[in-house]
This record gives C-alpha cells, sequence and structure tokens, in this order.
C-alpha cells in the first residue's frame, strides 16, 4: 500500500454549511416514555431539509399490518417539523400527532443540510442502518460508486462521466471488458462499502472481487500503456459506530480491514479509506490531481 500524504490542492475543502438540526421522535404507546428517532430536520438560511430515518422494512418489522398507516403519520410528523425547524426551531412545537415530539435543536456543520441530517442520523437514530441495505437495491454494495458518482456533483462535475467505465483488456489472446468503478485516462479505482454487521461477510467478499477485478486491469493492458494509479477505496463507518459494535463482529471487521490493507499493500495499490460518499468524491478529485 503507497502511503502519501495529501497536496495542499487535494486537502477536502472544511465544510462551511452551519445548521440546527433535530431529531423527530415517536411515542409508540403516547405517555410511556419510550421512543424511537423517526426522522431528522435541519434549517439553515431560510432553508429546511428532512428525511425519515426508519426504513420501510424496520416500520414493517415493527407495525406488521399498520405499517402503511404508520409510514403515513410519520411523513406527516416529519413534514409539521420541516415546517416548524424553518421558523427556526421556537420551543412550543406541536406536530397535532399523539406521540410525536421533537427533540432540543442542536448545531451543526457539513458540506450542506443533506450532510448534517446524515450526521444527525448517524448520532441519535439507531434504526437508521436496519435494513438499510435492502431499502436500497440488494447490490447496492457492489454499486457503492453510484453514491460517490453523485457526490460527485457538489465536487467536480466534470470527473462524473469517469464512473462505471467498462474497459477492455485481453486475456489469453480474447478481447474481454471488466467493468471499474472509476477509470480515467490517470487513475483506476474501485469502491466497496464495509461494516461490522451481519453482513460483513459478503461486503468482504465483494472487497477481495473488486481488487482482484484492479489486479486483472493492472496485469494486462488496459492499465499499463497510461500509466495509471490504481486505488482500492473503502467506504467505513466512523470509530464511535465502530465501538458500539459486539466484541466478536468488531474484531472480526478490524480483521477484515487489515486484510485487505494486506492485499493491496502486496499489490501496490493504494487503500483509501473514507466515511462517506462525498468523502470520496473528494479523495478522488483528489488523486486525479495528484497524478496529474
Amino acid at each position: 500500500m503507497n502511503a502519501h500524504a495529501p497536496e495542499i490542492d487535494g486537502i477536502p475543502d472544511f465544510p462551511n454549511c452551519e445548521a440546527q438540526w433535530a431529531p423527530v421522535y415517536l411515542e409508540p404507546v403516547v405517555e410511556s416514555g419510550e421512543r424511537i428517532t423517526i426522522g431528522v430536520v435541519a434549517a439553515a438560511g431560510g432553508e429546511v431539509a428532512g428525511a425519515l430515518t426508519i426504513t420501510d422494512k424496520a416500520i414493517q418489522c415493527l407495525y406488521g399490518d399498520a405499517s402503511v398507516g404508520m409510514k403515513t403519520t410519520m411523513e406527516l410528523a416529519l413534514k409539521k417539523a420541516m415546517h416548524y425547524a424553518k421558523g427556526g426551531f421556537i420551543k412550543g412545537f406541536s406536530s397535532g400527532i399523539h406521540g410525536v415530539i421533537l427533540g432540543e435543536a442542536r448545531e451543526g456543520i457539513g458540506y450542506d443540510l443533506e450532510d448534517i441530517i446524515s450526521q444527525g442520523a448517524d448520532l441519535c437514530s439507531s434504526l437508521s442502518h436496519i435494513h438499510a441495505d435492502e431499502s436500497r437495491s440488494v447490490h447496492d454494495r457492489s454499486s457503492y460508486w453510484k453514491r460517490v458518482q453523485k457526490a460527485m456533483e457538489r465536487v467536480d462535475k466534470t470527473l462524473m462521466p469517469h464512473f462505471n467505465r467498462m474497459v477492455d483488456v485481453t486475456i489469453r489472446g480474447s478481447g474481454i471488458s471488466l467493468q471499474c468503478d472509476y477509470f480515467s485516462s490517470r487513475i483506476a479505482v474501485n469502491v466497496c462499502s464495509i461494516s461490522p454487521n451481519y453482513r460483513l461477510g459478503s461486503l468482504f467478499e465483494t472487497a477481495t472481487a473488486k481488487v482482484f477485478r484492479l489486479e486483472q486491469l493492472k496485469s494486462h493492458d488496459a492499465m499499463i500503456a497510461h500509466d495509471h494509479r490504481a486505488a482500492m477505496m473503502l467506504v467505513v463507518p466512523y470509530d464511535s459506530t465502530v465501538e458500539i459494535a459486539k466484541p466478536s463482529a468488531k474484531k472480526s471487521y478490524n480483521e477484515r480491514i487489515l486484510m485487505l490493507q494486506d492485499m493491496a499493500e502486496k499489490k501496490d495499490f493504494d487503500l483509501v479509506i473514507v466515511h462517506s460518499a462525498f468523502d470520496g468524491a473528494k479523495e478522488i478529485q483528489r488523486l486525479e490531481r495528484s497524478a496529474a
């Protein structure tokens, strides 16, 4: 693995969006004191945004036949909370829905309101990651590049066409095309997310497969002529999230990260570790600049 210090031009811009955000709670049994976080709202400079932090499948598991009605209630609660947040989080919020409570507003800083909402969900919603993979495509973890590509809209739109490229190579005299998550005239990057949860084994297999595909691109003629840099990008949770995982899950997760680091080092790849799709987009931009 190549160790490298970032160039000045490649240092990510400091987040410049300051906003207030607050969790939206629901008491499934009104006045019981038991609460779940169903959403997060954020507001700054007259702009407001919000998102539910509980997936459809989690709602189905919790409420069964009543799940459709519960989701409608949650969406209405979020809409009312967003309207309230736009007015500045003044105390005295009343949703008009029994059991819906707005948490205390907090100060946040990020790249935009969506980024701050994502941070809020990570901080206060344990349900935000349950069934998160299933709520997207079943192939989402191997297609995480789509989220990085979307984030690239905010970073450098000129790099967006380089995502999901089919690269022609010749193997044993036969021409085939290999998919690469990001392939330009300078760098080749595959992207995968990995977390210490019940899908750790399959996520690790996906990551190793992507390392192997980079090796195929490097070993054959796709990258030689252009002197490409190859990098494997891992999107991982923050340390605070890893620390609260079960000891066995945390141990297995750390071991697999070490194995991927070893694989990358032996193949002379950069192993790039980031915590979000936006961070991934910024890192690809930095790699492009340093390879120029």
